[in-house]
């Protein structure tokens, strides 16, 4: 069985009991480094499991999972595997495997509508890693979650916003659940006033009028 599993975000302390257990039991542990790192100091790795160090060729990936189908093999992923996650790499690149399944863990994205303590309804989630935004679909919405890169970030959003002459209220949450986590609210011009942003996800708020209040 492969088992997909999401360890939460940031430092792994929202893993949740279901994927400790599975992480547990299982004869092959594959991961990035970090995530790696967080399961040996804190569950413990045992002499009869292998573990594979994740690297950016997902395809070597794939070939070790199918040499390994007999087997129990978690894959960790940060924040919840299917929220712009790997579980859907696996799912489309390995057609033969039936036995897979999907173990949710906290996505950074819930983790930081908590932190600012703004409800999740109606929310719209974007992603920059590795692609160009569709920011003419994102503006349609009133709340957006979008998962950035070194690439595209919180300026690259709010140059967006400002060319369009757009209303929006900025959250963004840097190092979520780190020690040195940092939350800031603002709008476009104060975002654009910081050179620099690290591990970040921007939520966008529209401002309402006062006839919709």
């Amino acid at each position: 069985m492969v088992y997909v599993v999401g360890v939460g975000p940031g430092l792994g302390l929202y893993l949740t009991r279901a994927g400790e257990n599975i992480i547990k039991k299982a004869k092959l542990i594959i991961g990035g480094a970090r995530n790696i790192d967080f399961i040996r100091s804190s569950l413990g790795i045992s002499s009869d499991q292998e573990v594979y160090s994740l690297g950016a060729n997902l395809a070597d990936m794939m070939d070790k999972i199918r040499a390994c189908m007999d087997e129990d093999i978690a894959v960790l992923a940060s924040g919840d595997p299917s929220v712009y996650g790997i579980a859907d790499y696996i799912k489309r690149n390995m057609s033969e495997c039936q036995e897979l399944e999907i173990v949710p863990g906290i996505s950074s994205i819930q983790y930081a509508f908590s932190a600012f303590q703004i409800p999740m309804n109606d929310l719209y989630i974007s992603s920059s890693h590795g692609r160009q935004p569709d920011y003419d679909l994102i503006f349609m919405h009133d709340k957006v979650a979008i998962l950035t890169d070194s690439k595209i970030g919180p300026r690259e959003i709010a140059q967006e916003v400002k060319k369009r002459g757009l209303g929006y209220t900025f959250y963004v949450g840097e190092n979520l659940s780190y020690p040195d986590q940092r939350l800031t609210v603002a709008n476009a011009d104060h975002i654009l006033d910081r050179q620099a942003y690290d591990m970040c996800l921007v939520i966008l708020v529209k401002w309402r009028s006062e006839d919709e209040e």
